[in-house]
């Protein structure tokens, strides 16, 4: 019977370095041709919370696949939102708003068997998406950062930043951590609660400039939709890891050798003529709408950096950089898979009647 598993029991089941693991795998079957994954799917449509807002609003669907042989599993990873943009005091802001009851958010995995069809999970997304994100960032250190790296400069302390931490912890020996996110109680709360976590000195600074100074690894970890990093923030010899592809201006990120990007898909997106009001400026009522210099299609994919197809570091002078410039449905395929084994060999979940999912009619 399928299981069950929400946020509270996946954050039980999963850990970083089996996430990282996981990833590896996927992306040299990905870099062979063996794993696949879809383009993502992106619906934004009108909603009736966006009466009286003050800025773009919309209903947004979003849907995403992919396949591992390695691990005999796909996966359908779906959410419903409705999604906010908001001019603040760095840049346009884009935010998922709890909208549902206990100010709740909607988002689902299921897990199949590629073996027969059969549904093996459902599960919350929150947290599984939170360790494939900050795990794909991870993996792309290992590969591209300094190996006597040491020293690095966050800029973000919400939630995502808590495992891009975690991540860059387990590909080197960090000994100190700088953030700087605009909110000072912020910071300071990410600080003392995320070093207790990973055993790492955190330190709250006051700038983006104090963030990036003297470190070897520069992190961005926002819900930016502009531009606010510069060449400014590099140094020689820094890896920039990028958790939006709108957090480094064109000129830092072309300042980097090799620039590797997560993958070369990209959004489908279908808007509602009903929303065309809110385009105005150049605005796109969409999940990335600024425009960028930046041939995405022409850069190396973390796949082929695995695959051997291209180099990373070679030495320790050069600055490279990746860009999670977009999810990959196939993570929730590998990592997933970790998450299954781990419930069904301590017991965790809730088992659901197959019968629910299954049919006697081919459709």
């Amino acid at each position: 019977m399928p299981l069950f598993l929400n946020n509270d029991e996946v954050d039980q089941l999963i850990t970083m370095k089996d996430t990282m693991e996981a990833l590896e795998i996927l992306y040299r079957e990905l870099g062979a041709g063996a794993a696949v994954t879809a383009p993502r799917s992106d619906v934004h449509s009108p909603t009736a919370a966006a009466q009286n807002a003050e800025g773009p609003m919309a209903h947004y669907l979003k849907s995403m696949s992919g396949a591992s042989p390695h691990f005999e599993t796909a996966a359908l990873r779906f959410s419903s939102d409705i999604v906010a943009w908001r001019h603040t005091g760095g840049g346009m802001r884009r935010e998922k708003l709890p909208m549902l009851p206990g100010e709740r958010w909607m988002g689902i995995i299921l897990l199949f068997s590629s073996a027969n069809g059969e549904l093996l999970a459902i599960m919350n997304d929150g947290v599984l998406q939170r360790f494939r994100v900050g795990g794909a960032n991870g993996v792309s250190t290992k590969y591209l950062a300094r190996q006597d790296a040491e020293n690095v400069g966050l800029i973000g302390s919400g939630w995502q930043a808590g495992t891009q931490v975690m991540a860059v912890c387990e590909a080197r020996k960090i000994k100190k951590i700088k953030v700087f996110s605009p909110t000072k109680a912020n910071r300071e709360r990410f600080a003392n609660e995320t070093s207790a976590q990973v055993a790492v000195e955190i330190i709250p600074v006051d700038s983006y400039e104090a963030a990036v100074k003297d470190v070897d690894i520069v992190i961005s970890s926002t819900n930016a939709r502009k531009p606010f990093l510069g060449k400014w923030a590099l140094s020689e010899g820094v890896h920039i890891s990028a958790m939006q592809r709108d957090e480094f201006d064109d000129e830092a990120l072309n300042a980097c050798s090799p620039l590797i990007v997560h993958s070369h898909a990209t959004e489908n997106n279908v808007t509602s003529s009903a929303l065309a009001h809110f385009e105005q400026d150049g605005f796109k009522l969409r999940d990335h709408p600024t425009a960028r210099g930046i041939d995405w299609q022409s850069l190396p994919t973390l796949p082929d950096l695995l695959s051997g197809r291209v180099a990373g570091r070679e030495n320790d002078q050069q600055i490279t950089g990746f860009v999670n410039n977009i999810g990959m449905g196939a993570q929730f395929a590998a990592v997933g898979k970790k998450v299954y084994d781990a419930a069904k060999a301590t017991g965790a979940g809730h088992e659901v009647p197959s019968e629910w999912f299954t049919q006697d009619v081919h459709p």
